[in-house]
């Protein structure tokens, strides 16, 4: 243990294994769980990893996020936008590092293990180490979630490994001083010419037959159905708008109050509903103001429009088994929930006639989109060619029949402006001035860029931004360099699956 910070906190933990169901969705797909045996599970580097291990480190990685360690966790993959493929590169790719840190012989020291942990934010107060926080993120932190000590230090360890093995592979990277120029042209302002080519006009134009139609729905009639759906009744406790703000002991009394009125109300319905009477009533009864929703689906929408309900309560209304089933109470925030499911309708496949509408909608915006792009190409083909020849650009566009929206002095860097604005601006970045850009998508149709006129960054402005630009310059491409060399040494490691047949079998 490391005295420096432990000095006067021995705890006896009790050890949780948790994520038991998680800590495997890495291993590529579901449907090989049901043969890994209890212990072995995967080879790597010639080595058995067992389960335990596995479930250790799926902790480490919600030990990990709890601690703010957010370089370390995107290094090894573990921000992505889903939370199963995130685990498994965290996982995947701390066994590489762990393995390559022993080979190169990394081996952080206690001192610097416990020099880390001193930085941390979560355990600083104005800038320094703070031991009661650091009681504190174990009481509160460490000891619920069935994590010691100990891990934490491995994880904090394990990320000082990250950190040097980045710092090594990535030493030569380098960025030229035109790397950085063009870089800079996000502060440059720009004046461009928009050329605007709209589907809507195609749209009149459009034509679908039924035969499309009823194509259409055959081939995706699989997808096209109408999910489960719940009418539900609920009540709701919610602290005045005067408690909300309340901090500290203070809201944790509040807070205790309203889910003992939550408690008591929430016994008193069931005592009702025992003797065959209904929910709503009694909520009506008790004064507790019952509020009905009828169809609502599981993405909380209700007739293709947000329903409004909190996702604590339609999550609730869909964890019940049946009709007539009454929830406990459900806690959200500021709020307490008691929730009966009335009804539910099961999931059905949609009848042509439902959809007909709108599949003739969307087959409509697709020929109108595929129309509009013909012709925008066929412009575009027409203006090249009379740049070509030596016209100016303003003959070029009237020539094709092409209308232009002047942009004046924007920078894709500027806050103020519009999502649109910023689309046009940062397409220009890779045009030179006179450049007429390619065809590009946009929600109305496509447009297409000419750039009149970049303005250079004066001596002071490209001094402002030169160190930021090259700094981060830098780190893109050092990030890319360190996912090529983790790619790469997930194939050296020759990961191997283990498996068991049922009964025992090899």
């Amino acid at each position: 243990m490391l005295t420096i910070i432990r000095k006067n906190q021995q705890f006896l933990m009790t050890v949780v294994v948790v994520l038991t169901i998680v800590s495997f969705i890495w291993l590529y797909n579901r449907t090989n769980l049901t043969q890994v045996g209890n212990n072995d599970v995967v080879k790597i580097y010639g080595r058995v990893i067992q389960r335990a291990e596995i479930d250790r480190q799926a902790r480490g990685y919600q030990l990990s996020l709890a601690l703010g360690l957010t370089d370390f966790i995107r290094d090894l993959g573990g921000l992505g936008a889903s939370e199963e493929v995130s685990l498994s590169n965290y996982i995947l790719n701390l066994f590489i590092v762990q393995h390559q840190s022993e080979e190169l012989g990394i081996r952080p020291t206690d001192d610097a293990v416990a020099n880390a942990i001193k930085s941390l934010p979560a355990l600083q107060t104005d800038g320094g180490f703070d031991p009661a926080k650091y009681a504190l993120f174990v009481q509160e932190q460490l000891t619920p979630r069935g994590f010691t000590e100990r891990q934490l230090e491995d994880v904090v360890r394990d990320s000082l490994k990250v950190h040097a093995l980045r710092r090594i592979i990535t030493s030569p990277v380098a960025v030229s001083e035109e790397e950085v120029r063009v870089a800079a042209r996000i502060y440059q302002p720009v004046t461009e010419q928009v050329l605007r080519f709209d589907q809507e006009k195609f749209l009149k134009d459009a034509a679908v037959s039924t035969n499309e139609i009823s194509a259409f729905y055959e081939k995706n009639k699989a997808s096209l159905k109408m999910g489960e759906s719940r009418s539900i009744s609920f009540v709701v406790f919610q602290l005045p708008s005067a408690q909300q703000k309340l901090t500290g002991k203070e809201r944790t009394s509040a807070l205790q109050k309203l889910a003992d009125d939550a408690v008591l109300a929430g016994k008193s319905i069931r005592s009702g509903l025992n003797q065959g009477m209904d929910f709503f009533k009694l909520a009506e009864k008790s004064l507790l103001h019952p509020q009905k929703v009828a169809s609502v689906q599981r993405d909380g929408s209700q007739r293709g429009k947000d329903s409004g309900l909190p996702p604590a309560v339609v999550a609730g209304a869909f964890r019940m088994q049946k009709a007539g089933d009454v929830s406990d109470i459900i806690e959200d925030g500021n709020s307490f929930y008691i929730i009966a499911v009335d009804e539910i309708a099961p999931a059905r496949q949609l009848e042509l006639a439902e959809v007909a509408g709108k599949i003739s909608s969307l087959l409509k915006s697709e020929k109108a989109a595929k129309a509009a792009l013909e012709a925008a190409s066929k412009s575009l083909d027409q203006i090249r060619a009379s740049l070509k020849s030596g016209k100016p650009f303003a003959e070029a566009v009237k020539l094709a029949g092409v209308k232009t929206q002047l942009l004046k002095d924007i920078s894709p860097a500027d806050p103020k402006l519009t999502q649109e604005e910023l689309a046009l601006a940062s397409a220009s970045l890779s045009l030179k001035e006179g450049d007429l850009g390619q065809l590009q998508p946009a929600p109305w149709g496509a447009f297409a860029l000419y750039l009149d006129k970049r303005t250079p960054l004066n001596e002071t402005q490209w001094k402002e931004h030169q160190a930021t630009l090259a700094k981060k310059l830098v780190g893109n491409n050092q990030t890319l360099i360190f996912q090529e060399w983790l790619n790469q040494s997930r194939g050296a490691a020759q990961i191997k699956m283990l498996r068991q047949q049922r009964g025992g079998g090899a």
